[in-house]
C-alpha cells in the first residue's frame, strides 16, 4: 500500500464539473504504469465524511462467508445460439444457487459501506466492511485453480463491488481510524484478484469482446485507484480505448445489438461500466473519450432513445425487444454520474425522476449520494480531499 497518503495531497483537482466547464481540449491517454501526478483520484462523493447519527444504535453486521471453491458455473444462456438470448430457466436457478454466496458479499459490503459513509451508522458499519473484506482477503476467496466462463465473470463482479465499498470507507475515514496491517491485506487481496481479472480479459479475440471486458475494466480501474495501481489504471484505460473503437459510426455496438430481442437490454448493461469508466478517467484529468466522444455521445444518447422506445432497436436488428426488469433504479444508474459530470442528454431527466433514486451494487451504492451530493462536511472537520474541489458549480476548500 502507498505510504503516501491520496487524501492529503493538495492542488486542485476536479471531481465532478458542470459541462460548461469541462475542458474538451486533447489530453494524451496515460502511457502504461504513467499515473496523474497528483496520484489516482475517486470522484467527490467517495471522500464525503459521515456523520454518525446520535441515535445510532448496535450495529448488526452481516458476515458473508468466504467462497473459496470453484467458480465453474453454468450460464443462465445454456443451450443458446450465439445470440445468447434464450434464458435456460433450470440452468440459471442452479447459477443463482452456486454464485449466491459470492452476490451476497457484493450487496453485503455495499450495504455496509452505505450504511456508514450515507446513513451514518458509525465505525462499526466501516468495520463491517473492512471485516468482510478482510476474511475475504485471508480466505484466498475468489482466486481458485477451476474457473470457467461465466466464472470469470461473476469475479470481475464481485471485484467492482469490493474495490468500491472498500474505496469509499478508505477514503473516507481518518487515517487514525484505519489499521495499516489490515488494510495491506486487503490490497493485496484486491491486486491478486485484479491479476486474475487481468489475465483472462487481456488480449480477447476481438470477436468475443463485449459488456463483459468493458465490466472488468471497470473492476480493475475501481481497484487501481484504492491501490495507486498505475499499471492496472493504465490497463483499464486501454480497454476503455478498445470498446470506443467497437462503437460503430451510427452509434451502437455491434455485439450488443446481434443479442436479437436483448439487444437493448445488453446496450444499456454496457453503459454502465462505460460511463463509470469515463467519469473516473475525467476525475483525473484523463478525458478518456476524448477523439471518441462523437461516437460515444451517440451511443449513449441511442440507448436512451432506445428505452424511450424499444421499436427503434427492433427496427435495427429485426427483433422485438424484452424490456421486463430493464427499467430500474440499477439498470439506469449510469445516467446519474453522466448527467452530473457532462450535463443530461435528451431523455434522461425523466428516467432519472421516474425511475430514482439511482443505486447499484457494482457501481458503487447509492449513486444519488456519490454523484449528486453537495459538499456537506460534519461540524468542526475538514474534508480529507485535496482542496479546491468542485460538484454542481461549488467549491470546497479544505
Amino acid at each position: 500500500m502507498s505510504t503516501e497518503d491520496p487524501r492529503r495531497i493538495p492542488g486542485a483537482w476536479r471531481a465532478l464539473l458542470p459541462a460548461t466547464a469541462l475542458s474538451l481540449a486533447a489530453t494524451p491517454v496515460l502511457n502504461a504504469a504513467e499515473c496523474p501526478t497528483e496520484g489516482l483520484r475517486a470522484p467527490l462523493g467517495y471522500y464525503q465524511i459521515p456523520e454518525a447519527r446520535e441515535d445510532a444504535g448496535d450495529y448488526d453486521c452481516e458476515m458473508v462467508p468466504p467462497h473459496t471453491g470453484d467458480m465453474d458455473f453454468t450460464s443462465k444462456y445454456e443451450g443458446s445460439d450465439s445470440a445468447r438470448n434464450e434464458l435456460n430457466e433450470a440452468a440459471y436457478q442452479e447459477y443463482l444457487k452456486a454464485s449466491e454466496n459470492i452476490r451476497g458479499f457484493e450487496k453485503a459490503v455495499i450495504a455496509a459501506a452505505d450504511d456508514y459513509q450515507v446513513d451514518g451508522d458509525g465505525p462499526a458499519a466501516r468495520d463491517c466492511v473492512l471485516d468482510n473484506l478482510e476474511q475475504w482477503a485471508s480466505a484466498d476467496a475468489l482466486l481458485p485453480e477451476n474457473i470457467n466462463h461465466v466464472g470469470q465473470a461473476v469475479r470481475k463482479w464481485a471485484l467492482a463491488a469490493s474495490a468500491n465499498a472498500y474505496l469509499r470507507v478508505k477514503l473516507s475515514s481518518s487515517e487514525t481510524a484505519l489499521e495499516p496491517e489490515r488494510m495491506d491485506r486487503i490490497e493485496d487481496w484486491l491486486s491478486r484478484v485484479v491479476g486474475g481479472v487481468r489475465e483472462y480479459y487481456t488480449d480477447r479475440e476481438p470477436r468475443k469482446v463485449n459488456n463483459h471486458d468493458y465490466w472488468a475494466a471497470w473492476a480493475v480501474m475501481s481497484a487501481s485507484v484504492a491501490t495507486g495501481d498505475c499499471d492496472d489504471w493504465s490497463w483499464s484505460l486501454a480497454k476503455f480505448d478498445e470498446a470506443m473503437g467497437q462503437i460503430t459510426s451510427d452509434g451502437y455496438l455491434p455485439k450488443e445489438l446481434s443479442r436479437e430481442d436483448r439487444a437493448l437490454e445488453y446496450l444499456n448493461y454496457a453503459m454502465q461500466p462505460l460511463t463509470l469508466l469515463a467519469v473516473f478517467a475525467e476525475v483525473n484529468d484523463t478525458p478518456a473519450y476524448d477523439g471518441n466522444r462523437e461516437r460515444f455521445v451517440k451511443l449513449a444518447q441511442n440507448v436512451v432513445d432506445g428505452l424511450e422506445e424499444p421499436d427503434r432497436i427492433a427496427a435495427i436488428n429485426g427483433h422485438e425487444q424484452i424490456t421486463k426488469g430493464l427499467y430500474t433504479g440499477w439498470g439506469l444508474a449510469w445516467m446519474r454520474p453522466w448527467t452530473e459530470t457532462w450535463s443530461g442528454l435528451p431523455g434522461m431527466s425523466s428516467f432519472l425522476e421516474e425511475y430514482g433514486p439511482m443505486k447499484s451494487t457494482r457501481l458503487g451504492g447509492d449513486i444519488e449520494f456519490l454523484y449528486g451530493i453537495e459538499p456537506l462536511w460534519p461540524d468542526g472537520t475538514d474534508p480529507f480531499p485535496p482542496t479546491d474541489l468542485r460538484i454542481n458549480g461549488h467549491t470546497t476548500n479544505g
